[in-house]
């Protein structure tokens, strides 16, 4: 009914000032141009009455009881009760192109000079209204088609969060972000070398728990994952690490956040992980195990590693969209084991004396410091700083710093520039220029950062 009064209320007001020039009807039209006037008044009542009986069908049909045929079944969202009876997700993609002018040559995986790192294809959508479903596909010439994320989310938990399947792991505070959503064109080095060059996935259970004991508000990140990193396709184990509950891999992280001011807030989180991984064994004691029958030529070896975190954001009010300032920072250390269970050969290793074990057999540390600044409402100026011992050069001490310059079309484009000097003389990759550019088609959004 409401809907109606509104329809009538809006044709009135568009029919009364052609009613007020209706000529004296006791008199004929003096011109056509009355004549004309007349019939427009004619045909805008007519259209009235049209409007008002099209409104009171849709009323009758909006009263009535809604009869889904049994081939479209509805699905409702349990945040917002909308319909879709095609039950379509949300479909996106992203697209992240790099270029890479370094002048003593590329340093990209594949070798490239101009690339499309990856195209991420993304289908999300609420399942039912308890669970949340998320798909990511990664395309790229150097991996194919891999599952880069593939999840359940509960939405109905109070207070609670669980998410099953394939993520990005809750350690640090970039591991999360995926590559083309980060402030820099890529992760970290030290996260790049504990990790993964492409952030660190798992395949489990993940918890999460927000909750403020203190007046402020902490989460707590905990996961059970199938292993720690990518499988080493070279390296052969008598047994899977995942054959004991043991050997799987363990993840937690507690986040702290703050508000200092109305403009100003602070994050401080720590991590941990550990799990057993695939460790190579020295060659010649390989070979002796394979001439023994005994298939492995690695051993399984624990791997633990823990993180802090800081980030330290500021975004005045009136100026929210013209000034930010972030300043961020994170330190890691891996914790490798000394002495791994080693198999054992049978008659061929008797009498072998040397080394047996091939895998890192100390600890390394890691860290950055990144700072980024807003010029413009599009424009940011950035800065990294990186040092790690470098665990595939036995620790070597390893040291860069880079710049970045970001501009934004929209929230769906990007483009950077960054210019990197390493601190140790390397032919390759000493000064490093990189140029990125991504876009995104579709419904999904930018990660948060």
């Amino acid at each position: 009914m409401r809907t109606i009064l509104f329809a009538t209320c809006v044709a009135l007001a568009i029919v009364s000032p052609l009613g007020a020039q209706q000529p004296d009807t006791t008199r004929k039209p003096t011109s056509p141009a009355d004549s004309a006037r007349q019939r427009q008044v004619r045909d805008s009542l007519k259209a009235v009455q049209d409007s008002l009986d099209l409104m009171k069908q849709i009323e009758a049909a909006q009263s009535a009881p809604s009869q889904a045929p049994q081939s479209q079944p509805q699905q409702t969202s349990g945040a917002t009760g909308a319909t879709n009876p095609r039950l379509l997700p949300d479909f996106s993609a992203v697209g992240d192109f790099v270029g890479d002018l370094s002048p003593n040559g590329t340093t990209q995986e594949d070798a490239t000079r101009f690339s499309v790192r990856e195209v991420e294809l993304a289908v999300q959508a609420v399942v039912d209204p308890y669970l949340r479903g998320d798909v990511f596909l990664g395309i790229s010439d150097l991996e194919g088609v891999s599952i880069e994320q593939a999840y359940l989310t509960t939405t109905s938990i109070p207070d609670l969060e669980i998410r099953m399947g394939r993520y990005l792991m809750p350690f640090g505070k970039q591991n999360t972000t995926h590559r083309h959503d980060l402030h820099t064109i890529e992760y970290p080095y030290v996260i790049q070398r504990f990790l993964s060059t492409d952030g660190l996935k798992g395949t489990g259970v993940w918890v999460d728990k927000v909750f403020a004991p203190f007046g402020f508000y902490q989460e707590l990140q905990a996961t059970a994952v199938d292993r720690l990193g990518d499988r080493v396709d070279s390296l052969t184990t008598a047994e899977p690490a995942n054959k004991r509950l043991g050997g799987i891999g363990f993840s937690a992280r507690v986040r702290n956040y703050w508000d200092l001011t109305q403009a100003a807030n602070v994050e401080l989180s720590f991590s941990g992980m550990t799990g057993k991984r695939e460790q190579p064994l020295n060659e010649t004691y390989a070979g002796i195990l394979q001439a023994s029958g005994v298939g492995a030529n690695a051993a399984l070896a624990r791997q633990s590693t823990v993180g802090a975190d800081f980030t330290f954001r500021w975004r005045p009010l009136q100026q929210g969209l013209y000034k930010s300032f972030i300043l961020q920072g994170e330190v890691m250390r891996q914790l490798n084991s000394r002495s791994p269970e080693i198999p054992v050969a049978s008659a061929p290793a008797v009498g072998y004396v040397g080394p047996t074990y091939a895998g890192p057999t100390r600890d390394f540390t890691g860290a950055y410091g990144f700072a980024r600044w807003q010029i413009t409402a599009r424009g940011f100026v950035g800065a990294r700083y990186d040092w790690l011992q470098d665990p595939l050069q036995n620790g070597r001490t390893f040291a860069a710093g880079s710049g970045y310059l970001e501009w934004y079309p929209s929230e769906f484009s990007k483009f950077a520039a960054a210019y990197e000097r390493h601190s140790r003389l390397d032919a390759l990759g000493q000064d490093r220029i990189l140029l990125q550019a991504t876009f995104s088609l579709g419904p999904h959004k930018p990660h948060p950062f």
